[in-house]
């Protein structure tokens, strides 16, 4: 009986790696009016999908959580949204001289998200990891980078009734001049 529920799990893995590389490619879409970044001139732009009805209370709750729980680190793009099924985003550049990104994401609403990421079209496995909606605690991590590749995320939750999300991509560690 080991074996067979040994199978039937390896099963369920790959299916749920596929599932993550299906978020993945669909969350390379256009931008959504909740994801924002600075100037194209000063900081790399963030492209990716939110929500198309986003849930304002939602989302705002979770970017609260964000600005509270994250201080005294440079944001390099960041965005929020509505809760879906499958979303994501893409840093399109790292600046070269950032060795490592921290990655922050927040959500509302009960579901449990699975996270993926992707550093110049490679998966980081190490990075990917699952979070409960609850509205208070933040899901980080911390991604060497090396070079100006882009660096993306995409998400598949286990349910996207109401609630929002929020995510941050920040400077953690500079090669000095």
């Amino acid at each position: 009986m080991t074996g067979a529920r040994s199978a039937g799990g390896r099963a369920a893995v790959r299916r749920f790696a596929v599932a993550l590389s299906v978020a993945a490619l669909l969350g390379a879409g256009a931008c959504g009016s909740g994801d924002r970044s600075g100037s194209p001139s000063n900081t790399p732009s963030v492209t990716g999908s939110a929500s198309a009805t986003p849930d304002p209370s939602g989302a705002e709750a979770a970017k609260s959580v964000l600005d509270k729980g994250i201080v005294n680190m440079e944001s390099l793009g960041e965005g929020d949204g509505g809760l879906r099924k499958q979303f994501g985003n893409t840093l399109a550049s790292v600046p070269e001289d950032v060795l490592s990104v921290s990655f922050a994401f927040t959500c509302t609403g009960g579901a449990e998200v699975a996270l993926a990421f992707r550093l110049g079209g490679k998966e980081v496995a190490s990075a990917a990891g699952t979070h409960v909606c609850d509205g208070s605690t933040i899901f980080q991590r911390s991604i060497e980078t090396a070079g100006a590749d882009p660096l993306g995320f995409s998400a598949v939750a286990t349910s996207a009734g109401s609630g929002g999300y929020a995510y941050a991509f920040y400077s953690e560690k500079k090669q000095l001049p």
